[in-house]
């Protein structure tokens, strides 16, 4: 794991120390899933990312663009141990174009076990695309979902991309990656597993689904692979009287999601019979 430099606690924004360059050097490397994995750690670009990760008790340190300091001081006054930073070497550190003067680094949350994903989850096969793995993560959030699990041929979701796409959700969701899917989806006892699938019955004619549940969203070209479709409850066809042959992903998952929420929150209006 990299070692981080340590701050004495809040400091004057006037006086905030230069971040080392063994520290710029390691920090980097983290555009790659193997350095984020080796080293722990993951950056979180810009300022909604940046506030959000100190909102959620993630950020360990914040970065920050010489001569911004004043412009982010809400960030630097968290308490948090701050740096400034060249603009030249906080674009190097950054995925975007035209970066925002501030980041700050997190820790990698520790890998969840199946039973911290909760009750309502949704799980990913082969869902390479990074935006559609943080768009989901945000339905998800927004839908009171309450995990991830995804296997090893996804987007990994501490990217710089899917975190943007999650708009801090990836704080909040526990995610879980795991080599063998199947086998994890055959642990949870007392689910209904819900395939989206092209072959599936109609989606809007299911049967009804109780508390606990998994919506199983396959990658964006070859759908769910045969083995994890076959762990399927129930198998699931979205109607698409255009002439389109499949839903994106991310769009697909947020439809499911949504409807299954007005499901459960129909379900808790009606009075017990």
């Amino acid at each position: 794991m990299c070692r981080l430099a340590t701050g004495a606690g809040p400091v004057s924004v006037s006086t905030l120390p230069s971040l080392p360059q063994a520290e710029l050097k390691a920090l980097r490397t983290l555009k790659t899933r193997g350095e984020r994995e080796r080293q722990g750690l993951f950056l979180a670009e810009g300022d909604h990312l940046t506030g959000e990760s100190i909102q959620e008790g993630k950020a360990l340190r914040l970065l920050v663009a010489a001569g911004q300091e004043q412009r982010y001081a809400r960030h630097l006054d968290s308490g948090i141990a701050s740096f400034t930073i060249s603009e030249k070497s906080l674009a190097m550190l950054c995925d975007t174009r035209t970066p925002q003067g501030v980041m700050a680094v997190c820790a990698l949350p520790p890998e969840p076990g199946l039973a911290a994903l909760g009750p309502r989850m949704v799980a990913l096969n082969g869902v390479q695309d990074p935006g559609n793995v943080g768009t989901i993560l945000r339905t998800m959030d927004a839908a009171g979902f309450t995990g991830m699990l995804m296997d090893t041929a996804c987007a990994d979701a501490f990217s710089p991309k899917a975190l943007r796409a999650s708009m801090g959700a990836a704080f909040r969701i526990p995610v879980r990656v795991t080599d063998d899917l199947p086998q994890d989806l055959g642990l949870l006892e007392g689910y209904v597993l819900l395939a989206a699938a092209l072959d599936g019955t109609p989606f809007y004619q299911r049967s009804p689904v109780g508390p606990r549940l998994c919506v199983l969203i396959g990658s964006e070209g070859a759908g769910l692979a045969p083995e994890v479709a076959a762990m399927a409850t129930q198998r699931l066809r979205l109607p698409m009287p255009g002439r389109a042959e499949s839903l994106n992903a991310a769009v697909a998952a947020s439809i499911i999601i949504y409807d299954l929420l007005r499901e459960q929150q129909a379900r808790e209006q009606t009075p017990d019979r």
